[in-house]
């Protein structure tokens, strides 16, 4: 492989021309060119999940060029593109851009091109939350921790209910994709009915055993009130990050004591009546 890739940019202006338009965009990246730079540090014959991360995304040339590569060989490639959103252009070009290749487009000319339908496409936004220990800081955090860890499992499509418990997102949530499956419990006083839950599902249901991710202010693994289902589930920790950020915010319990109303507080107790 030639150590020096040129090609000239002005067909990749074009290209995306004929997907966003004209004037969205002034000299983007060649997807042709960077499909090259990807092929020759990654291979689609080992079958690994290769990650490849663009801080600079622009109009999201490197996303493109990933799918396009895995069309091309059959590749499992991963991207993550990072920006801040200046001038709204991951609104209004790097995820628009993407989101057609996937579901397909028509050229001004009226050229229907065929979408990357083996893909999906994700969009978060990241905020600060404040530190101070409130119910509403920590509800903030976990949401976002939530996403976090279903970034890290590659799981994304929550069930609305978890074998036979009725859903409510304040005592827990339940992710299930493709063989894999992840529950996030926020009170671990819930454990025990959840065990019971889980003892209730007939083993041929997954095909691999359940994720647990505990929220909870010390490290405890729970394993002792997991022990009937232990051949069932795997107990994960908390990433370092999560965990800390998660403590920092959580109210002590004066705090929570003077900050929640009524209105606030879920009626598990009335809707976890087993």
């Amino acid at each position: 492989m030639s150590s020096v890739f040129y090609k000239d940019g002005r067909g990749a202006t074009k290209r995306l021309e004929n997907i966003l338009g004209k004037n969205l965009f002034d000299h983007p990246k060649d997807e042709e060119i960077i499909a090259k730079f990807i092929r020759s540090v990654t291979s689609y014959k080992d079958k690994r999940t290769y990650i490849i991360l663009d801080f600079f995304a622009g109009s999201g040339t490197t996303l493109h060029a990933t799918m396009q590569l895995n069309a091309e060989d059959g590749g499992h490639r991963q991207c993550i593109l990072v920006t801040n959103n200046e001038n709204n252009i991951c609104e209004e070009v790097t995820y628009v851009r993407n989101k057609k290749v996937i579901e397909g487009y028509t050229t001004p000319k009226g050229v229907a091109v065929a979408g990357l339908k083996e893909n999906n496409l994700r969009y978060y936004k990241t905020e600060f939350i404040p530190r101070d220990r409130t119910v509403k800081n920590m509800r903030r955090l976990v949401e976002a921790a939530t996403d976090m860890l279903c970034i890290k499992e590659n799981i994304y499509q929550e069930q609305k209910a978890f074998a036979t418990l009725p859903y409510n997102n304040n005592v827990y949530r339940y992710y299930e994709e493709n063989g894999h499956n992840m529950l996030i419990i926020y009170q671990e006083e819930f454990i025990p009915v959840i065990v019971e839950a889980i003892k209730a599902v007939p083993r041929e249901k997954w095909e691999k055993t359940l994720k647990v991710y505990v929220f909870s202010p010390d490290r405890d693994p729970y394993a002792d009130e997991f022990f009937e289902v232990e051949d069932r589930v795997e107990l994960c920790a908390l990433p370092a990050a999560i965990y800390d950020a998660y403590t920092q915010v959580l109210p002590r319990w004066k705090d929570k004591a003077i900050e929640v109303n009524e209105e606030q507080v879920a009626t598990e107790e009335d809707e976890w009546e087993v």
